[in-house]
């Protein structure tokens, strides 16, 4: 039976650690840090949620391993997964460094929260790691793997935390030139930053991929469902590259010129960064369900036309 409220959890944790981190590491980078919508009630409610969706996460964890309902799971059992698992060393780790950036966001001085806040949502991210195809792998090439999908997450988070900024930035009032510029500086200075992103998420995801499937594996993916649904996941990431492309060559240069107030040039923009947002949250999507699934062929249902 396909397990969606696992899956849905899924989608919620990984959401809510992704943006939460990317809102938390955006100032570091970012041409206009005062901007952003990284406020402190914001963060502290990310964080808030990141606890309450990763207890509810780990609680369905221990159901499905124990084949019970919640209400039905038994301290012995709890007590072995929490203490003697790797999900539950993870969840360990995850609350003690959310209920950091919790905290942290409360703090007055700027440079602490904002350090403390990111190191906290960092580790947060990086523990979904600890929790999915990556958890299984063993040995040398067990810790390699864990380390890439961690740094892929971690990517992956500031790629995200980047389109929710711009997204308020172009969505908000940009007719006057203020405005204007204020989307523009965003723009301009995540083009280094997202050049950077973008080639550690492509090269921690080819490792992610060799580890989890191997070569001859990957020449089967089209034949299994788990390979489709990557092999789709592929496909938006795809499309995300060629939007940005196309935002950092086309549109932002087009809001710098001349036409900066132009409602063309806005419009395009909007819709540009809108499907991006877009493929990204299926792609969320698509991973909460990935991680449901097994690699091994002989488990994958074929997908077929008949």
């Amino acid at each position: 039976m396909f397990d969606w409220i696992g899956v849905a959890l899924r989608f919620g944790v990984y959401a809510d650690l992704l943006l939460l981190f990317g809102l938390a590491v955006y100032p570091l980078y970012a041409a206009s840090p005062s901007r952003p919508l990284g406020g402190r009630a914001i963060i502290a409610g990310l964080a808030g949620l990141g606890l309450l969706l990763s207890a509810l996460s780990f609680l369905q964890t221990v159901a499905s391993m124990s084949g019970a309902t919640i209400a039905g799971i038994d301290r012995e059992t709890f007590d072995f997964v929490l203490f003697e698992t790797p999900p539950g060393d993870a969840f360990l780790w995850r609350t003690t460094a959310l209920a950091t950036a919790l905290v942290a966001a409360l703090v007055q001085s700027a440079k602490v929260r904002s350090l403390m806040v990111t190191l906290g949502a960092g580790v947060a991210l990086g523990t979904l790691a600890w929790t999915g195809h990556a958890a299984v792998t063993e040995g040398t090439a067990g810790t390699i793997h864990r380390l890439a999908d961690g740094l892929h997450l971690l990517a992956a988070g500031a790629w995200l935390g980047a389109l929710a900024v711009l997204v308020t930035l172009l969505f908000a009032h940009i007719e006057d030139e203020r405005s204007v510029a204020a989307a523009r500086s965003a723009l301009a200075g995540f083009a280094v930053a997202g050049s950077i992103i973008v080639a550690s998420i492509v090269t921690t995801g080819l490792i992610n991929v060799w580890m989890i499937v191997g070569v001859e594996g990957a020449l089967r993916l089209p034949t299994t469902f788990y390979g489709q649904l990557l092999i789709v996941k592929l496909m938006l990431f795809a499309a995300m590259l060629g939007l940005a492309a196309a935002n950092r060559w086309r549109l932002t240069p087009r809001l710098a010129s001349g036409d900066a107030g132009s409602n063309s040039g806005v419009r395009a923009l909007r819709v540009s960064i809108a499907l991006e947002t877009s493929a990204a949250v299926l792609i969320l999507a698509l991973v909460a369900w990935l991680g449901t699934l097994s690699p091994q062929p002989a488990i994958y249902h074929v997908l077929t036309l008949t």
